[in-house]
């Protein structure tokens, strides 16, 4: 599932995503929560189905599809700069907000 998909249903559930690590905001109260351990191996946490819930149970009576409440973030870092990715059609837009940051030198024309 590709990120936008992925804002847009959870956009239903009145949860929005907050930037490129996966931290979620409720819509209703603002309470902000990181569903997706960055751990690996043994020790990393198996995903929730029910990871888009906000903490404060504001949208409870909300439904999202399956597709949602299995999308599982990739981790990704690009110049020092960690992201998580949803599916491999973000990398690109990943990649183009990296480069976004980049620092561009420009010639002082004054002198």
């Amino acid at each position: 599932m590709n990120r936008d998909a992925l804002e847009r249903e959870l956009k239903r559930a009145h949860v929005s995503l907050n930037g490129w690590l996966p931290v979620l905001q409720c819509d209703i109260c603002k309470k902000r929560w990181e569903p997706f351990s960055t751990a690996v191996g043994d020790m990393a946490a198996t995903a929730r189905f029910d990871y888009w819930l906000c903490p404060n149970r504001c949208n409870r009576n909300a439904a999202v599809g399956l597709e949602v409440k299995t999308a599982i973030p990739r981790y990704v870092v690009i110049n020092d700069i960690p992201g998580m990715i949803f599916g491999d059609e973000d990398l690109k837009e990943f990649e183009r907000y990296v480069r976004s940051m980049d620092a561009t030198e420009v010639q002082n024309r004054s002198s």
